[in-house]
Order: C-alpha cells, then sequence, then structure tokens
C-alpha cells in the first residue's frame, strides 16, 4: 500500500519498529521580480484608482482621492524603485532622501510664511512647521489603526517618530556643529558673537554654542502633556479595554482630550515665545 514501509535489511532486528523513508522538498523563493516590470506595474496602480479593499470597484469618494492626489502618486510611481526589488533597499534608500527635501521646502516655506506673516520663528516652528513633516506619521497611524489588529502599530510609529526627531534631528547636527567649531577654533565672528563664552574658553578655542532660551518652559510643558496623553493611554487599556477603538463616545472623548492637549501646548508655548507669560 501507500504506507510507511520497512526497510528489509533490518526488519525483524531489535525493537518492533518500522524505518519509514521520508523525502523532504525543498522549494526555492519566488525570484525577485524583474525591474522594469515591476516599476511598470507600479505605474500602472498609481494610474488606477481602487476602492477600500484592492480590486473592489472605487466608490465616488476614491475616485475623487485618487485624482486629487494623482500628481504625487504618479510622481513617487515614477521616481521610487519598486518596493520588491532588491529586497526593498533601493526604495528605502530614495524615499529617505524624498522625505528629507520635502521636510526641507516645508521648513521653508513654513518659515517665508511666518515671515510675512510676521511670526516668530519658533512659534513657526511648533505650528506651521511642525504641521507639515508631523501630518504625515497622522495618517500613517490612521491606516496601521485601521489595519492592524492591535494599536501597537499605530502608537509606535507616533513615538518612533518622535524618538528620531529628536535623537537624529537634534544629535546629527549638534555632533557636526561641535566637530566643525572644534577643528575651525575661535574665529572673530564667532567671539563677537558669544562674548561671554569666548571668555571662558582657552585662547584660540571654540565650541558648538545654542542659546537655550525658553527651551525649559516649553520642555516642561510638553512633558506635562505627554504625561497627560499617557494617563489617558492607560486608563483605556485598564478602565476602557483597549487603547484604540470602542464606543463611539469614547473614540470621540478621548480625540477631543488628544487634540486640546496639543492646542494647550502651542498656545502656551506661543504666548511664552512672544512675551506674554
Amino acid at each position: 500500500g501507500d504506507g510507511p514501509r520497512s526497510d528489509e535489511a533490518t526488519e525483524g532486528a531489535g525493537a518492533d519498529k518500522d524505518l519509514v523513508e521520508i523525502e523532504m522538498v525543498v522549494e526555492d523563493e519566488a525570484p525577485a521580480p524583474a525591474l522594469l516590470p515591476a516599476w511598470r506595474e507600479q505605474i500602472d496602480e498609481a494610474l488606477t484608482p481602487f476602492g477600500d479593499d484592492y480590486g473592489e470597484r472605487p466608490a465616488a469618494r476614491d475616485v475623487a482621492l485618487h485624482y486629487a492626489f494623482l500628481p504625487w502618486k504618479l510622481l513617487y510611481a515614477l521616481l521610487c524603485p519598486p518596493a520588491g526589488y532588491a529586497g526593498g533597499i533601493p526604495c528605502f534608500a530614495v524615499a529617505l532622501v524624498h522625505i528629507g527635501l520635502l521636510t526641507a521646502v516645508v521648513a521653508d516655506l513654513a518659515g517665508i510664511l511666518g515671515c510675512v506673516a510676521g511670526i516668530p520663528d519658533p512659534v513657526t516652528a511648533i505650528t506651521l512647521v511642525a504641521l507639515g513633516t508631523s501630518l504625515p506619521d497622522t495618517f500613517a497611524s490612521k491606516i496601521a489603526a485601521v489595519n492592524e489588529p492591535t494599536a501597537d502599530a499605530s502608537i509606535t510609529n507616533v513615538t518612533g517618530s518622535n524618538s528620531v526627531n529628536v535623537f537624529l534631528g537634534l544629535g546629527l547636527p549638534w555632533l557636526v556643529g561641535a566637530l566643525h567649531w572644534a577643528a575651525v577654533g575661535a574665529t572673530p565672528e564667532w567671539a563677537q558673537r558669544y562674548p561671554d563664552v569666548a571668555a571662558a574658553q582657552p585662547a584660540g578655542r571654540a565650541v558648538f554654542v545654542v542659546r537655550g532660551g525658553d527651551l525649559g518652559f516649553s520642555t516642561a510643558l510638553f512633558v506635562a502633556c505627554c504625561l497627560a496623553g499617557t494617563a489617558l493611554v492607560l486608563y483605556r487599556r485598564f478602565v476602557a479595554g483597549a487603547e484604540l477603538g470602542g464606543a463611539p463616545g469614547l473614540k470621540w472623548r478621548s480625540s477631543a482630550f488628544l487634540v486640546a492637549l496639543w492646542v494647550a501646548y502651542t498656545a502656551l508655548a506661543s504666548l511664552r515665545f512672544v512675551g506674554v507669560i
């Protein structure tokens, strides 16, 4: 029959056991898609409107959103290599470059708008620049909250982005600045700009200087808002049973509370920057 077969050379020897012949077949992984066909498919997908589920007939809202964002979709379909090519490394590298360029453009445009409107640079930074650079994280968290079975992806997306902004976004420029001034040394312009710091340094030595200003107040206010947001997450975890979702009333109250924290932080920090408080 087709059942296990005994090896005739050892049949009857030792304990009453049969030797089973097992043949294992290991299938090769599917080959990576060719670059040009995959790129062409990526462009076709960017030009085609889809519904909420892939392959579903798009509704009028889906079609309207598709054509509203078509220039951006087509631009990145043309400029970014396919995600399935070469393990996604080229796509990831090009996407990082695009993010850096777009962030620089948003920061410059926000700075120009703030200058024209007479808004101080710190206020521009925590309002216009912050909104322009953080809205992509908001949309990414929303998509993760809808598609993922847990709240991990949507929450860690925000915390991970903030950690990159603080540790890398501040640390890397400050490291480059410190190395630059350590190599260049004191210049007449540097000594004139920071006379108190220059007086405390040995002759010819310069250090990278960043004035704190109202950073202490802003940081303390931010920490207080973070603690309030963390308390909300813990409340939802242990009382409501879930960090995200739940009854409509709970969802709206949670959203309103978090938006109120952002408004309070922005308003109080802005008033501090302009000298009102």
